[in-house]
């Protein structure tokens, strides 16, 4: 079982190498198989064609994505408190190496087709409904003064975002080190925070 496991897992990062670099329209089962280092027929017996592993793929990429879609403001915690750990697990998702591969397969396939795209935010709708609920929450309980929570959920994780996922994305760079993760994760707080105690929230 696990040797089978194994294998399907190298087939999918296979998948998603292949993907990343030629696109779902470029991409080909021949090319997969050569790069997992397996018969075109072992594939096919766990993907019947290339829509089947991007199909796989994108259910990796919604995995990673899934805890952030779950967020609810806690009115007992802390409010700054919270905000780091959102910020912690938003951070943990920016730098995974495997997120910022799987991101390329879905900025390929969105850029290829305007429908394709419209289903695909559909499918990842879910984790920035958490952050906006999250925030839409602690509005409620009177942490956001009159600011608008889904304008300070964007914002907030532009914040996260800006100096490091796009770089790592688009440009290819590494994802910082964890020093550096944590200046960025403190910078998005204290600013949030500052902001918030501008707009009179408590």
């Amino acid at each position: 079982m696990n040797r089978s496991l194994n294998k399907r897992n190298a087939m999918l990062d296979a998948g998603i190498a292949e993907l990343a670099e030629q696109g779902l329209a470029g991409a080909s089962m021949e090319s997969i198989a050569t790069r997992a280092e397996v018969s075109k027929r072992t594939l096919y017996k766990h993907f019947p064609s290339k829509e089947a592993v991007f199909e796989a793929v994108l259910l990796l990429l919604i995995e990673r994505v899934a805890p952030l879609g779950k967020l609810h403001f806690d009115k007992k915690r802390d409010f700054a408190e919270q905000l780091q750990e959102i910020a912690g697990q938003e951070m943990q998702l920016i730098c995974d190496p495997d997120f910022i591969r799987l991101s390329r397969v879905l900025m390929v396939e969105c850029m290829r087709s305007e429908q394709r795209s419209r289903t695909l935010m559909e499918q990842f709708g879910e984790k920035e409904h958490g952050l906006f609920r999250w925030f839409s929450e602690a509005g409620r309980a009177g942490k956001l003064g009159k600011l608008d929570p889904r304008t300070i959920a964007d914002t907030f994780v532009a914040m996260l975002k800006s100096s490091i996922y796009w770089h790592s994305v688009i440009a290819w760079q590494p994802p910082p080190d964890k020093a550096m993760q944590k200046r960025v994760i403190d910078e998005a707080c204290l600013t949030l925070m500052s902001r918030l105690g501008n707009a009179g929230a408590h």
